[in-house]
């Protein structure tokens, strides 16, 4: 909660100094006698860099690769869903099977479903009665073999309290196919047993994706008593139009909530209704996240070339939050969901406190948040930033904040200047500088050096700023915290689609959950985070990254070095837009 007050208070205070290793020390300065005298900043290593920081060692450099945190289990290939193979009780921790209690005290499991929260179950509509109309009365969770007892320890039975069909959903028709089973009593969390999160994107993952469930193996064949896996690919609409064709339960034809999917010899069948198509990804920490993009409806009969529809979980995100009552957000879902055990996977981000070099735009007194827009100081007044940031539809930026461990602060803006080789909505050249009105003590705030390709030769391996979610004492408070971005070597930095232009494209391989992590859009690609080195900027961090799954974009420094130090060091207005 200490954390959240000190974000609160962070536009109510504003003072000139700070106390830092018991000293008191200014944030602003004087120019130095030699201000207007320069005709390069390529003395920056020596300017700022000569003497050791008031912060005291500050080193905050990150490992030269991922800490190790652990490798996926793939699971064992047992040949048997149809064509698939064989998943254990921790490979799909939110697989539900849905049953049927009858009379001699026998569960037919005729339907699967996947644990969303701890007393909801994501399913299929048509699983709410079986072929004698009777409605299901149990769930199974944390079993993914039925005819051994080695794991039942995890398992858990529980009734079935109701079940919420989507209010379109009409029997005769596989049309918003969708529903939820509220459990009698809260799921507990074990090593076999957490809910999944909820793929929320319009497009569907790139990757393929898992099918899972208990259904016949074969057509003709009975259900299978082992959790079976299938690796399924998205199918064209049109393409799949045609496999279907004449299905009267689709009068309509397919609809954009539903997909498509097949695999080499593989597919959902009968009895794996209800149950989930979807993948398996990293968030920010490692912790590896089943994400449900599908709920199995209906396809063709099982066999070579069979095709599987399924529900898109996306377009029905709103009524599922309406219905349990709760955010099924990327965050809440990642932070909130306590279980134990979970599989891990080697990412190369690294949280971080928040750099003294971090600023970000402001555009109006209310403004309270300064993650927007990055922006890196490289001189005495200026900071780099994007131009698309300083020419948006909210205007000129008229402040610039920044964030230390000691205290929150906010600085106006004098100036603004575009690159003039920007043009609006292009990402090329999409570089402009901002002037404050206060000379910033650059014995306390780190000037990043403009890094010259041109003398310097190429980049080492740049750090890439981003910003993740975090919870603080399980109070559901949640707060951006900052993530670096790194690698090892210069391996991924790539050609780009933008030939000949000022944009460098590096190959970011990973392919983390969505939502979970954000570029710092508008601050700099860097060659370190060591204060007691020269800190040295590449470039600025593109729109086109937008997320940390994506190829990271950056704008070269370099074709923009003699447009800036025309203004910073000769007071040249060139492409001058905007003056307080």
């Amino acid at each position: 909660m200490e954390h959240r007050v000190r974000d609160l208070a962070f536009w109510l205070v504003f003072v000139l100094n700070v106390v830092v290793s018991g000293q008191t020390v200014s944030l602003f300065g004087d120019a130095p006698r030699d201000y207007n005298e320069r005709t390069n900043m390529k003395d920056c290593p020596t300017r700022f860099y000569s003497k050791p920081h008031p912060k005291g060692n500050g080193e905050i450099q990150p490992p030269s690769k991922p800490q190790p945190m652990g490798k996926i289990a793939e699971p064992t290939a047992t040949t048997q869903v149809f064509g698939g193979v064989q998943a254990f009780a921790d490979d799909f921790t939110h697989m539900a099977a849905i049953g049927w209690t009858r009379s001699s005290g026998k569960i037919d499991y005729l339907c699967g479903g996947s644990l969303i929260t701890e007393v909801f179950i994501l399913t299929a509509a048509h699983c709410n009665s079986d072929f004698e109309n009777n409605a299901p009365d149990t769930v199974r969770i944390g079993d993914a073999d039925f005819n051994s007892s080695v794991n039942d320890f995890l398992a858990q039975q529980i009734g079935i309290r109701r079940i919420i069909e989507h209010p379109q959903y009409r029997g005769s028709r596989s049309y918003f196919d969708i529903a939820l089973i509220e459990l009698v009593e809260p799921a507990i969390f074990n090593a076999a047993v957490c809910p999944a999160c909820l793929w929320r994107e319009p497009d569907l993952p790139t990757e393929r994706m898992d099918a899972i469930g208990f259904g016949v193996t074969g057509f003709g064949e009975d259900l299978s008593p082992t959790l079976q896996r299938a690796l399924l690919e998205k199918i064209d609409l049109n393409n799949c139009s045609e496999r279907i064709a004449h299905q009267r339960s689709i009068p309509d034809g397919l609809r954009d909530d539903q997909f498509c999917a097949a695999g080499n010899n593989m597919d959902t069948c009968e009895g794996d209704s209800g149950g989930s198509i979807g993948v398996k990804r990293p968030d920010v920490r490692g912790n590896v996240i089943s994400l449900i993009a599908g709920v199995v409806s209906f396809g063709t009969p099982c066999g070579v070339g069979s095709t599987g529809v399924y529900t898109r979980i996306g377009a029905y995100i709103d009524w599922l939050e309406q219905e349990t009552n709760r955010s099924l957000s990327y965050a809440v879902c990642t932070q909130s969901f306590k279980c134990p055990k979970r599989k891990m996977q080697e990412v190369p981000l690294k949280f971080d406190p928040y750099p003294i070099y971090r600023f970000g735009l402001l555009w109006n007194e209310e403004d309270t948040s300064v993650f927007e827009c990055g922006a890196t100081l490289i001189d005495y007044q200026f900071l780099l930033t994007s131009a698309q940031c300083v020419t948006s539809r909210k205007g000129y930026p008229k402040f610039i904040g920044f964030k230390s461990d000691e205290l929150p602060e906010r600085i106006g803006v004098t100036d603004v200047y575009v690159s003039p080789k920007y043009k609006p909505d292009r990402p090329e050249n999409d570089i402009a500088l901002v002037k404050v009105e206060n000379v910033l003590n650059t014995d306390y705030f780190r000037p990043a050096c403009l890094w010259d390709r041109r003398v310097d030769g190429d980049w080492g391996v740049p750090r890439f700023r981003a910003f993740g979610s975090s919870i603080y004492n399980n109070t559901m408070l949640f707060t951006h915290d900052t993530i670096e971005i790194f690698h090892s070597s210069m391996d991924a930095l790539k050609t780009t689609n933008y030939p000949n232009t000022d944009l460098v494209s590096f190959d970011q391989s990973i392919n983390l959950m969505p939502g979970v992590c954000s570029i710092d859009y508008g601050a700099s690609a860097i060659s370190g985070t060591n204060w007691n080195t020269p800190i040295f900027t590449y470039g600025v961090m593109s729109i086109l990254s937008r997320n940390c799954t994506s190829n990271l974009y950056v704008n070269d420094i370099t074709p923009h070095i003699d447009w800036i130090e025309a203004i910073v060091v000769k007071g040249r207005d060139q492409a001058h837009v905007f003056s307080d």
